[in-house]
């Protein structure tokens, strides 16, 4: 029933035959997951799917990610190596840093260690030697952000990433800046350093002086719950509440009320516990029976926006943190 009242995107794409061979794995090791810091609303959400996927099938895992979010894009390859020192019978690891955690990959799959991707790699996986990717298609992501903010009438539009180096967030740039072209609208992209991507302070000062710089700015298209929230401040304190139409990327209870209110425009939610679930079945399945799906698995995008987001907040009192928001 619930799944009738959101709006969905789906995208043809071609289907990609995978290049690994099916085949029961018989490494020792336990299945380990490298995914995205658990201070993070989005990830949490990740790790229930996890969770409960490790639950329904009776497998044991173990999550590895950082703690400390100022170097990842050093830590998340030392974190990966070491996870493959340990021989694990599978690896399910987002690929956030591609310099550093790419040939890493490439270097546990010629070792016969099978690798899924997830959230993070989309373009990435079919190279390394994974068996697939479940996650978004982060270009059509930010394009259907696009679509909305032209067709609402905006001239100007600010894309802010507050993780550059992440080609997925990257993607979610590229596709905004693509469909607004498209439309003739004119747009900035932003970045601010990955150690101020949890600082709200530091992203609301970011964007408001991207705003006071470009007065002309009458749309922003934020890549996570929490910079969505540093830009309606930023609009706020520069006194031009009402004047600039606010989308985002991934859900947080608080924006999913910003959108209820009316101040933020919508949210693109990508279903990060479908990507932990899901990851977690094709894990199963692949250990035991040599089963795999053939591509990418897409869990998004889907709008969130004031049609639907009462429907979104009564999942999440009913089942929290499901929706990648608290």
């Amino acid at each position: 029933m619930f799944s009738n009242l959101i709006k969905s995107l789906t995208v043809g794409a071609a289907v990609a035959m995978s290049s690994v061979v099916p085949a029961v794995a018989d490494n020792d090791g336990p299945i380990l997951v490298v995914s995205g810091p658990l201070s993070w609303p989005f990830f949490a959400a990740v790790k229930q799917g996890f969770d409960e996927g490790a639950e329904t099938f009776g497998i044991d895992y173990q999550y590895i990610a950082v703690t400390d979010t100022s170097n990842m894009t050093s830590d998340y390859p030392r974190l990966l190596q070491q996870a493959i020192s340990r021989n694990p019978s599978m690896l399910l690891v987002g690929e956030f840093f591609p310099d550093g955690m790419d040939p890493l990959i490439r270097e546990a799959t010629a070792a016969g260690i099978p690798v899924l991707i997830h959230n993070s790699g989309q373009t990435l996986w079919q190279d390394n030697g994974s068996i697939g990717f479940i996650g978004e298609d982060p270009f059509q992501m930010g394009y259907k952000a696009g679509e909305i903010q032209a067709e609402a009438g905006v001239k100007l539009g600010l894309c802010f990433n507050q993780v550059p180096g992440n080609p997925t967030v990257e993607e979610r740039c590229n596709g905004f800046v693509a469909a607004m072209e498209a439309a003739g609208v004119e747009t900035i992209y932003q970045t601010i350093g990955t150690g101020d991507a949890t600082n709200p302070q530091a992203m609301t000062q970011a964007i408001k002086g991207t705003l006071q710089a470009n007065p002309g700015i009458d749309g922003i298209y934020t890549l996570n719950a929490v910079p969505a929230m540093s830009a309606l401040r930023a609009v706020d304190e520069v006194g031009r509440k009402g004047d600039v139409l606010i989308g985002t990327a991934d859900l947080s209870n608080e924006a999913l009320i910003a959108i209820k209110n009316g101040d933020l425009a919508f949210a693109m939610d990508q279903q990060p516990y479908l990507q932990g679930f899901m990851s977690m079945q094709v894990a199963f399945q692949f250990l035991n029976y040599g089963l795999q799906p053939i591509g990418h698995v897409k869990t998004g995008p889907l709008v969130i926006d004031s049609s639907n987001v009462d429907a979104t907040l009564e999942v999440n009192k009913k089942h929290a943190g499901v929706r990648g928001a608290s």
